[in-house]
């Protein structure tokens, strides 16, 4: 789940956190920021990690949710390459639980 954490990230249009699939790209959108933090200069601050202690423990524990929720909703690990990658992407039909890509090389 680490792995998958550093994966989310903030866009700044939507104020949202969002993580993208490796294999086709797609966007998905989770949680919006805290309103603690989505004036400009706080939101580049928190998503660095030196912003107020308020702030940024706010936007910690909304991206940590958020990640859940991704992580629950529409993402899956790859039991081979070990990418989290897009349900989509994701063989389902295979009983290893692998990804695309690790299909057609097998």
């Amino acid at each position: 789940m680490r792995q998958f954490y550093e994966h989310v990230h903030v866009d700044a249009e939507t104020l949202r956190f969002y993580a993208q699939c490796p294999i086709c790209g797609n966007k998905f959108y989770a949680a919006r920021i805290p309103l603690l933090c989505r004036s400009v200069k706080i939101l580049a601050r928190c998503a660095k990690g030196t912003a107020n202690k308020v702030s940024q423990s706010s936007f910690n524990h909304m991206k940590a949710a958020s990640v859940q929720q991704l992580a629950m909703l529409h993402f899956n690990q790859c039991r081979t390459c070990f990418r989290w990658v897009c349900d989509n992407c994701y063989d389902i039909s295979c009983q290893d639980g692998v990804c695309r890509n690790c299909v057609k090389e097998a």
